[in-house]
């Protein structure tokens, strides 16, 4: 592991723990048992150094969800592969997934503009595909775009409440996710009434 990439691990693990206003460079340092000089080779300030483990986070989600989705694959079949990939990652990477979405925004510094390049590429891949299904006359949807973000703010909630532990003790998790994303999927597609 490179000396950058242990800052980044223990700076992870400090701003989850006490905030991003209670760590500073030389309590990141004397975790890492660096000096905070070397740590200042690799990172302007402690906001470049949060602002770059937000941008890796976001950029390992957006791969897990790239390498998840089939070209090939219908709208419908594609809605949900992107579901259960974005599912997968929040719980098997609970620490990017919540400097992605879960630090406090008041805390954290401006997020500079040309980086929101980045967030809006998962939301773009998704409102893309609910275009087609739209077109297709799959999704009952009046903007994709809209929708998109509907989709992950409610799939958010899902894994919120997992990652979270505040789901009730008698539903199964595993349950609970497949249950929770169909219906989820199924509240955009048209529902064909019988002939």
């Amino acid at each position: 592991m490179s000396l950058r990439e242990e800052i980044l691990d223990v700076s992870k693990e400090l701003l989850l723990k006490h905030g991003f206003s209670k760590i500073s460079m030389r309590k990141i340092a004397r975790k890492a048992d660096v000096t905070a000089t070397s740590i200042y080779l690799h990172f302007e300030n402690k906001d470049d150094l949060l602002l770059a483990l937000v941008e890796e986070s976001i950029a390992k989600l957006n791969k897990v969800l790239r390498n998840a989705l089939d070209e090939a694959a219908s709208p419908i079949e594609q809605l949900k592969s992107l579901t259960d990939a974005y599912v997968d990652f929040a719980l098997k990477n609970p620490q990017e997934y919540e400097i992605i979405y879960m630090v406090r925004p008041e805390e954290m510094p401006k997020y500079p503009k040309e980086k929101f390049q980045q967030v809006r590429e998962i939301y773009e891949l998704l409102a893309g595909i609910i275009k087609r299904g739209k077109e297709r006359n799959l999704f009952d949807v009046e903007d994709p775009l809209v929708s998109a973000y509907t989709l992950w703010a409610q799939i958010h909630g899902v894994v919120s409440v997992v990652l979270g532990k505040r789901l009730d003790t008698r539903v199964p998790i595993e349950r609970f996710l497949d249950l929770a994303t169909d219906h989820i999927i199924q509240g955009f597609i048209i529902q064909k009434t019988p002939a």
